[in-house]
């Protein structure tokens, strides 16, 4: 399940790593989301992955990290990926599924 939030709402370690990239380099936070899954047997553990999307010119990078309900040695670390207007728009072209999906919602929803 995904739900939106504003970076108050992250990890302390998220919202530490996002403001040191943010005293670097200004991007603009575009979206800030959180997202629930139940992937143990024990469906009482809960892993929360939160994450961060910044845009830097033409480049939008990811920022992501997980909270577990029960801990989980991951918990603590953040990863960041970073995709460029040239890779995406690979990815809108020739990926089957996605790309048509991403044909569809900008079709269906213009900004």
């Amino acid at each position: 399940m995904k739900s939106e939030l504003t970076i108050a709402d992250c990890p302390q370690v998220l919202q530490d790593r996002v403001k040191k990239s943010q005293q670097s380099i200004e991007g603009t936070i575009i979206s800030v989301q959180k997202w629930d899954s139940t992937p143990y047997i024990d469906k009482s553990r809960i892993v929360s992955t939160y994450k961060v999307f910044i845009q830097f010119g033409f480049e939008i990078a990811i920022y992501q990290a997980t909270k577990t309900v029960g801990g989980c040695t991951l918990d603590d670390d953040v990863t960041v990926n970073v995709v460029n207007a040239a890779e995406i728009e690979v990815i809108a072209r020739h990926a089957k599924w996605i790309g048509e999906d991403l044909r569809r919602i900008l079709r269906d929803s213009p900004a």
